[in-house]
């Protein structure tokens, strides 16, 4: 009978997560149709779910700390975060949305030290970057990661390699009119006006775009 009974329990678990393999399917395409059709509270909604079936989904908790941010609620984004740092320990990006997270609520301290870590996450990985993307990317990199000077440089060589090429001359005016402290700045203002709410959606709200430069 023993073999018989694990043999079941088995059948059984299988068919659990095919189950649930199924669903967190369905609810991600839920998720994609949400978000293009601009409602964030039905596609938070849906990455919460997918997480009660899989509380380890990176994609979701990637998704879910992305859709908190665009909606004004940076407590909870920051959290996801740190969340996906722990899930991804060798992705730079997450580290560096923690530090900007961070200084949005004057922990500039640990803020810094999360910026840290992304340059050194980054720098174990520097070379494979190169081989993946081209000077653009890597400048854009350099400077999520705070490491503004490096990012300059690269586009400065480019545009002697390339004068007539517009594109580089553009990215390094848009690097060099950025400002961290205003768009740190510019987030408190997003978080002390009124809550994103579900009559937000499909309108014209205030969505934050993802300004994650250091400069």
């Amino acid at each position: 009978m023993r073999p018989t009974f694990y043999i079941s329990l088995i059948l059984l678990l299988f068919s659990c997560n095919s189950n649930n393999e199924k669903e967190i399917a369905e609810l991600f395409t839920a998720v994609n149709n949400n978000r293009l059709l601009g409602k964030k509270i039905d596609a938070i909604r849906d990455c919460e779910k997918i997480i009660s079936l899989d509380n380890s989904n990176i994609d979701a908790y990637r998704v879910l700390s992305e859709l908190t941010f665009e909606t004004g609620d940076f407590e909870k984004s920051l959290e996801l975060c740190k969340k996906l740092t722990e899930l991804k320990p060798d992705a730079y990006q997450y580290y560096s949305k923690t530090g900007l997270l961070l200084a949005l609520f004057d922990k500039n301290k640990e803020s810094e030290l999360y910026y840290q870590k992304a340059r050194e996450v980054f720098a174990k990985k520097e070379q494979d970057y190169w081989t993946k993307t081209d000077t653009l990317g890597m400048a854009t990199m350099f400077m999520t990661i705070g490491d503004s000077i490096r990012s300059k440089e690269l586009l400065k060589l480019e545009i002697k390699r390339k004068p007539n090429d517009s594109i580089y001359f553009r990215v390094f005016k848009e690097f060099n009119n950025y400002s961290y402290i205003k768009t740190i700045n510019r987030l408190k203002k997003v978080m002390t006006e009124s809550k994103y709410t579900e009559s937000d959606n499909n309108s014209e709200s205030k969505l934050i775009e993802g300004d994650t430069y250091l400069n």
